[in-house]
Order: structure tokens, then sequence, then C-alpha cells
């Protein structure tokens, strides 16, 4: 296992706030001296700077090779790359480079971007007078031929019948994440069919995917966040025909718009526009439109497209500029007072507060996924923000972080026992204060500990399983984009053993993604790494394994069910020692459900999934 770097306070970087922009030839002479592959004897060359989302990317040619990509980020707890300083993450996107440039590259840059930080970054951009110039040369977009598919991309993926992260389903859904519905009144452009890619009723139903911010396990009998609250004008759509479609209907959006814009609104709500995929393909002209009647009207409207790309500045506004207003004209902070950014209204994080008071620090605001304006405006009362690192908020995280005065840390979510002791640790530590910690501690597991550790005992008996695409193996390391649940050190920590089912297309790449699965065990040696590269295989694989349940994000997982294995997700965890001894309590629970060990075998299906005649018994079976 790694050291855990020490965790310092970010200066709040100047970052971009989730912009996407190019820099020009100062940028690019900057970066090139800096990674040591400037001089007209380099083989090598940068072509392009950019700076996207979080993070720079710099193009570097490789003669008639395909361009290398360089990203630069923030350091955090959990960042793995080729050159890691105090402050940044460097490090290549793919595996298929010149070996002399990755040396020159790791050489050079840990020695002279030692001290730089992302304000160093950005106030480098800021100065390049060709900033943002039109036409300015933009790196390459990353190899989708490496990247695994989700039947969201694409029908024929040939890999598909793997992925168990369902990524494509969360991407496409991340908005949904954010519970938002107290700012906006929602307008979609859109055919009927639109609204119903998620089941409704007028109770909550399961969606087809374990959405990781879902809490219908933790909280089953909960309300629903995004609720309109029974305003028939929450939501309002053009609900476009067929005619619509084949000879377009400008007038039906701004009739809709018209009417959007007309209604009372004591509350001074915006309006949130979602544009479609079907407008799109028909080439309806909205966005002029939209701007017209914004216009016109005086009121504010976000604008939305079916692109990730656009979800990015959604709430730029809120986070950025009404954020510096309230930092401007804010007093003094509160020096033992922090907010928590990223960690959902439930009652783990309750109890999270609870240990935090317990230890003298103060919870001042929660933020995301919850966003309200008077939350925003009471950021600057505490000291420091607390951020749970969520790769799918990253872009929401630097734009609340975006030239402002409270400084932040980026910390391991507190899943497990042991990563909770950490995180109080880490808290205490950035405010410098730390001297009520172990009695902290003690008081909060003091009712748990027992129950824990008899928990564990019953762990040790039991076997969980973990499903990965070859280029997916970071979802097992990174718990960044698995919703900040370590799932190798929790599980283990939970005292499960745990078998990984890995799906292999180069030999070489797959001991090399083995070899660093098992060096994030604490004991290895409990736990298998086994390959399949078929269909057919992963099937002979699920049956075999003696694992008693896997890890699906797709819900009636039929791969799981007709092997006998019964599932967990993301949605069973919870953050703190309460939570994990409720987290330990369920995953024994499904562990221990004999449905599916017992009438596995009637549940079989085709390959295409369809459902298979149950097999005939012999009396002897019959009787068994």
């Amino acid at each position: 296992m790694t050291a855990t770097p020490p965790v310092r306070p970010h200066s709040p970087p100047v970052s971009l706030g989730g912009k996407v922009v190019a820099a020009g030839a100062a940028t690019r002479a900057a970066l090139a001296q800096a990674l040591g592959i400037a001089g007209a004897r380099s083989p090598y060359r940068v072509e392009a700077v950019a700076w996207i989302d979080h993070a720079l990317e710099v193009s570097i040619g490789v003669g008639s090779r395909q361009p290398a990509v360089l990203l630069i980020e923030a350091r955090t707890a959990e960042s793995k790359g080729l050159v890691l300083t105090d402050h940044l993450n460097v490090y290549f996107r793919g595996t298929a480079l010149p070996r002399p440039l990755v040396s020159r590259v790791s050489t050079y840059a840990a020695r002279n971007l030692a001290d730089w930080t992302l304000d160093r970054i950005t106030q480098l951009l800021s100065e390049d007078p060709e900033l943002g110039a039109a036409g300015a040369a933009m790196p390459p977009a990353a190899d989708d031929s490496q990247r695994p598919q989700s039947l969201l991309d694409t029908w024929g993926a040939g890999d598909s019948y793997a992925d168990f992260f369902a990524t494509g389903e969360i991407a496409r859904s991340q908005l949904d994440s954010i519970f938002s519905s107290k700012l906006f009144r929602y307008v979609q452009h859109c055919d009927a069919e639109c609204l119903q890619v998620n089941p409704h009723n007028v109770i909550p139903t399961v969606t087809l995917v374990n959405f990781p911010w879902d809490d219908r396990l933790r909280r089953p009998f909960g309300p629903v966040p995004q609720e309109a609250g029974g305003d028939a004008d929450a939501m309002v759509t053009t609900d476009l025909t067929e005619d619509d479609v084949i000879f377009g209907n400008p007038d039906k959006l701004r009739r809709v718009l018209d009417y959007a814009v007309s209604r009372p609104d004591p509350a001074e709500l915006a309006i949130f526009f979602s544009n479609t995929c079907v407008p799109a393909v028909i080439g309806d002209d909205v966005e002029s439109l939209v701007r017209q009647v914004q216009k016109r009207s005086g009121r504010r409207i976000f604008y939305l497209t079916v692109t990730p790309r656009s979800m990015t500045t959604v709430f730029e506004d809120l986070l950025v500029k009404r954020r510096l207003a309230a930092e401007k004209n804010a007093g003094p902070a509160q020096p033992n007072a922090i907010n928590l950014i990223g960690f959902p209204a439930s009652r783990a994080v309750d109890e999270l507060a609870a240990l935090l008071e317990l230890a003298d620090i103060t919870v001042n605001v929660r933020l995301l996924p919850e966003i309200l304006t008077e939350s925003v405006d009471r950021l600057p009362q505490a000291a420091l923000n607390v951020v749970c690192e969520n790769r799918t908020w990253k872009h929401l995280v630097d734009q609340l972080t975006f030239e402002s005065r409270t400084p932040y840390v980026t910390l391991g979510a507190p899943f497990g026992f042991e990563r909770t002791r950490a995180w109080l640790r880490d808290i205490a530590e950035a405010l410098s204060h730390e001297a009520h910690l172990e009695r902290a501690w003690r008081e909060h597991v003091s009712g748990q500990q027992a129950a824990w550790e008899s928990l564990r005992a019953r762990a040790s008996s039991r076997r969980v399983g973990l499903v990965v695409r070859e280029a997916e193996t970071y979802f097992l390391t990174t718990p960044g984009v698995t919703w900040g649940v370590p799932l190798l050190g929790v599980l283990e920590e939970m005292g499960f053993g745990v078998d990984i089912l890995m799906k292999v297309d180069d030999k070489k790449t797959a001991n090399e993604n083995a070899r660093q699965l098992r060096d994030a065990f604490t004991h290895p040696d409990r736990h298998t790494v086994r390959a399949f590269d078929s269909f057919a295989f992963l099937r002979h694989r699920l049956r075999k394994s003696t694992s008693d349940a896997f890890l699906s994000y797709q819900f009636f997982d039929w791969r799981l069910s007709e092997a006998g294995k019964a599932a967990f997700s993301l949605q069973h965890f919870e953050m703190g020692a309460p939570g994990a001894v409720r987290t330990l309590e369920r995953l024994l629970g499904v562990c221990g459900t004999e449905f599916y060990r017992r009438y596995g075998k009637y549940l079989a299906r085709s390959t295409e999934g369809l459902r298979l005649d149950p097999p005939t018994e012999t009396a002897e079976e019959g009787s068994a």
C-alpha cells in the first residue's frame, strides 16, 4: 500500500470554472520548456494546449505517430500519475507512448513543475494574448476506440456484455444527481417518448440503473428529492408530434417559452431549458429563439443540450458569480467552521456532523448534491471547504473554488472505520485544531465497535465479486469514479474475500492491471483476479465463482441471477462508522439470500437475454 500524502488545504485555484478554452503560442512555449521538450533538436513539440473542465491538456507531437496527450490537474489523496508534485498530478492519456518521451517528461516535469500550482497554470493562461482565439488549436479528443462502450453508445458494442458499471447511463444522467428543483422552472423541448426514459408513477419506482445517488436502499420510504411539489408549471414541454418533427414547428416552441416566462414567479426562479435529441437531429434553430425570449422577457434562462459538455456551465452563475459576490461582502470566517461539499442530506452525514461537533468542529453549510441559493450565500462563513472526491462533480467543485477566499481540501470519502477516522484527522489537521480528536473518535464508535467486529467476523467467511473490463480497472482503484467508495479497501476492511473477474484483451496490459489490483489490497492472498475473454467464458466464471454476490449497476441483472448470484451496488454503502455497520449488515443480508443459489438454474437466459424454458428435473433432483 502506498503512503497517503499529507493533506494541505489548497490555496483556492484561479481555475476556469469548468470552461473549455484553447491557449496560444506563449503557453505552448512555456509548457514545452517545463516538460523538457523545447528546442530545435527535440524530436517532440507541443502542438496544442487547452484548459478542459478541470485540467490542462497538452498535445505533444511525436513524428508521424498519433499525438500524445498530457494532462495536468490538481493532486488529491487518491491521485496516481507519471509525476506527483505537492500540488499537481501529471500523466499521459493512453498507453501506446514512446518510452523516451515518457522518460524525458517524467524527469523534467518532476523538477520544473515542483513548485507549480493550478494558480500558476491559470495565471500563465490568463497572460496568454491568444487565449480563446478563434481557430486556436485544441488537443485531440480521447481515442474512443479504446474506451469501454455501453448500450447507450451502440447496440453493437462488442464488450457491453461485460459492462457492470453502466458508464454511459451514469454520464447521461449526471445532471439528475444534482438536486436543484428549488432553483428552476423547467421547459423541455421534446417528443412525448423522451419523458419516458425513466419510469414515472404516483409513487417512486425503480429505474433500470442502480444510480449511486439514489436512496432507494439507504432510505427506502423517504421523499423523492426532485419532486416538483405539486406545481403544475414546474415542468412544461413542447410535446412534439410526428408532423412537428417532419415539417418543423418553431412557433410551438415560441408559445411554450412565452407561456413559461409569463407565469407568476414570486420566488424569482430561473428557467431551465432542456433541448433534447429530436430537435437537435431535425436542425431546429433553438438557441437563438431562447436568446430572443430571454432578452425580451428579462428572465434568466439556462440552456442545456444533450451533450455532457453543456452540463458543465449550468450552475456557473450561482457557484461563481453569486458566491464571489457573497465572499466580497462577508465578514470574517468562523475559525472552526467547515463546509461539506459533496455530502448528501442523509442519516450518515448527520452522524458525521455529530462526530465533527464532538471534535469542536462546526458544519456551516452542506452543498452538493443539493444546491440552494441561501447555502451559496452562507459559504464564506466557514474557514475551510471539505470536498468529497467525486469526479462526476469535479467541474462544479472547480467553479466553487474559482478565485475563492476559502481554502479547501479534497479528501477520500469516510467509508469504513479507518477511513472515517483518517477523514476526521485530516480535517482537524487542516484547521490546526486537533485537541479533541481521540475523545471524539472514542465517543463516536463506542456504541458501534462491538457490532462492527462481530459483523466482520461473519463477513470473513463470505466472498463478494467485481467484474471489470481491462480498461475499467480504475473503477476499483480510483474512488472518485465510484462516488467516493474505495471498493477494494472497504470490502477488505469489512472482512470479505474479493474475487475480481477481468475481461482481457491484451495479455501484457492485463498482467499489469492484475498486479496493480493485487497491490491495492493489504492481504492480497485472500483475494483473486481471474480473466475472461468472451461472454460464454464470463458466464462460466460467474457460475463457478464461490462469491455469494457481485456488484452491478444494472437492475434485474440476469447475468448474475442465472449464475445463482445475488447483486449489490453503491446504494448499499453509507459513510461514517454507524454507516459502515449498516453497510456491512446490508451486504451480509445480500450474501445470505438463498433465492438465487436455489433457483438460478430456472432463471437461465439465452445469449440475447431471452428467458429459457426451465430444465426438466429428474426424480432425484426433484426430491433434493
